[in-house]
């Protein structure tokens, strides 16, 4: 399930990722330079997420139950973000300067 707030033509979003069932949903996501990503964890265990681009590894807290951890995005780039506890849970974050045949800066 995937959830887009707009604040408005050309502003940045702001993207929830579900964590249910030892699982990441949506598992693909293709985003726009300065939007932002919401980790939601609905699972009844704690995950870390790690986040891994082109030179450039990083960890989000731990989060239990109910937490949630934001990321955003300012750089192009392929990211592969996986949990550290249960690595069946993957995902993968495209982020672009422009999704073709959108306006500029939205979907």
């Amino acid at each position: 399930m995937t959830t887009v707030f707009v604040a408005g033509q050309g502003q940045a979003a702001t993207i929830v990722v579900i964590e249910k069932d030892r699982a990441l949903a949506p598992t693909h996501l293709q985003i726009v330079q300065g939007d932002t990503v919401v980790f939601r964890n609905e699972d009844g265990m704690p995950h870390r997420l790690t986040l891994r681009a082109a030179g450039r590894t990083w960890s989000l807290d731990i989060q239990r139950q109910g937490q949630e951890r934001t990321q955003d995005f300012a750089e192009a780039g392929h990211i592969d973000v996986m949990c550290d506890f249960h690595p069946q849970m993957t995902m993968t974050i495209d982020v672009v300067k422009d999704i073709p045949g959108q306006a500029p800066g939205r979907y």
